[in-house]
């Protein structure tokens, strides 16, 4: 039986992807380091802010100061916010259908004080059951931590959730965890997602029923 449906945020929630890739391109400018679009893809998206800046020390063959990066990274991101902030179509409007059938989680490769922000914002908090950040683990996506920390927390097997993803790291994170995986198509493609059990190109897609259709799975297992 599926008991919760845990969100990952940016990506799915917020549309911020765009903010998070300006404060990586302008930390990481005064090192000679011009962040192209797809090595922000490849290196941050899905990922801690850590594991980002670790990647890109690597592909830019860099040595980065990045814990005072990390900081300066996250004052970055909270200027842009106000101004920039979206959610995206469809997405608050299921948060507040499904909290009345499942348990519900943010489980974020973001900050806490991000993840905080957001969810209070965008009134959602009200709603959740439980929420993980970057600070609540010690590996994040893709490793499968992030997700079995929350089960853990709702006190659920991983069989028993339905992750909502749109990267790489966090399908990788939610399958690995033993979750079962919707994938949607805010920030990859489809042809990045096929190891999700569905993929779906909007929030219309998903309901209750659609949720609840896991559970049939479960039980031919």
């Amino acid at each position: 039986m599926i008991k919760a449906v845990l969100f990952d945020m940016n990506g799915v929630i917020i549309d911020d992807e765009n903010i998070h890739e300006l404060a990586f391109k302008k930390t990481v400018k005064p090192f000679g380091i011009n962040l192209s679009h797809q090595d922000y893809l490849n290196c941050c998206a899905g990922k801690t802010d850590r594991a980002g800046y670790e990647s890109i020390a690597v592909e830019y063959k860099k040595k980065l100061p990045i814990d005072k990066l990390l900081q300066q990274k996250s004052k970055t991101y909270l200027q842009l916010f106000p101004e920039n902030k979206k959610s995206y179509p469809g997405v608050i409007e299921l948060i507040h259908h499904l909290s009345k059938d499942y348990l519900l989680s943010v489980t974020s490769s973001s900050s806490r004080v991000e993840v905080d922000l957001i969810t209070r914002e965008f009134g959602i908090d009200k709603y959740l059951n439980t929420t993980i950040s970057a600070n609540d683990v010690k590996n994040g996506k893709p490793n499968p931590e992030p997700y079995l920390i929350t089960c853990e927390k709702l006190f659920i097997s991983p069989k028993e959730a339905v992750v909502i993803e749109d990267s790489i790291s966090g399908v990788i994170s939610a399958k690995s965890a033993g979750c079962f995986c919707i994938g949607i198509t805010t920030t990859h493609t489809s042809k990045d997602l096929l190891t999700c059990d569905l993929i779906v190109n909007s929030f219309a897609e998903i309901n209750s029923e659609v949720v609840n259709s896991f559970h049939t799975q479960t039980t031919n297992e």
